[in-house]
């Protein structure tokens, strides 16, 4: 066998192996999580012995649901707030000179760099200082302050690289500036809202420090519920719940997959691999 395809062969085995290793090490603790679920053993002990207690007990005596559910609608709010301001931050830079652009895109990067440990702390003290201290509306602004230059980070970049032109056709055939944003600059831009608003809800739901110092007494997001409960010991409820969510999650890919899912299919066009 020739020197060049011996190195070609034992660089894809190497690759190969490499991946494999790598999806293991990425998806075993997601399988050990739902294997668990329906393991009788409290502690996840071997040998494995099915059940579905754990479930009944998450829809019956678990408090985890209500916090979950406190959790995803507190994280909507937040995200679709955050979309919305990376939207209006976005078309208003544009409006700005480029230097202008640097400074203020500049400065956005700043909160993405500071760990949120230190913005809980900072925040909480500004927060009491104004006399609101830790209650709901300040844990809504921290996250808010936190999740926010994800989105406007995307939104911006897109809007910054999009064709003018289209719009400017728009106006010119007598299009209302409405108009031109809902049927033309919103359309072009939709993809980027669209990632830079699952990103602000996946940082939202998980952003643990922010919600544990700014929220109220009494209050529990569920990254907080775990906490409090996972001192205690292994809760076998918790890897119910996980296995409910991942199975969502693993739905809904599928789901956008099976259809092609592309955030410009939404506004009718063509599928992946259909012509236009």
């Amino acid at each position: 066998m020739p020197k060049n395809r011996r190195k070609i062969s034992g660089t894809r085995v190497f690759f190969t192996v490499w991946i494999i290793l790598t999806m293991v090490f990425l998806f075993f603790p997601i399988a050990q999580i739902i294997l668990m679920s329906f393991n009788t053993s409290v502690y996840g002990r071997l040998p494995i012995v099915f059940t579905t207690q754990w479930y009944v007990k998450l829809f019956t005596t678990s408090k985890l649901l209500g916090a979950a559910g406190f959790s995803l609608g507190f994280s909507l709010v937040v995200s679709l707030v955050s979309a919305v301001l990376g939207i209006m931050a976005s078309l208003a830079l544009r409006k700005f000179p480029t230097r202008l652009n640097n400074i203020f895109n500049t400065l956005m990067d700043v909160p993405l760099m500071i760990p949120w440990l230190v913005q809980a702390v900072s925040l909480l003290l500004l927060f009491s200082f104004v006399g609101i201290g830790r209650s709901i509306p300040s844990m809504f602004l921290g996250c808010l302050a936190a999740v926010m230059p994800h989105s406007f980070m995307l939104t911006y970049s897109r809007v910054m690289t999009m064709d003018p032109y289209p719009e400017e056709a728009g106006r010119t055939l007598g299009a209302t500036p409405f108009q031109v944003f809902r049927d033309i600059t919103f359309r072009m831009i939709f993809p980027a809202v669209l990632a830079g608003w699952l990103m602000s809800f996946v940082l939202c739901f998980n952003c643990f420090s922010l919600q544990y110092y700014l929220a109220p007494f009494g209050t529990y997001t569920l990254p907080m519920k775990i906490f409090t409960l996972i001192r205690s010991g292994s809760k076998p409820d918790m890897n119910a719940l996980a296995t409910i969510m991942v199975g969502i999650t693993f739905a809904i890919i599928l789901i956008l997959n099976k259809i092609g899912f592309g955030a410009d299919q939404l506004f009718g066009a063509p599928r992946r691999g259909e012509k236009e």
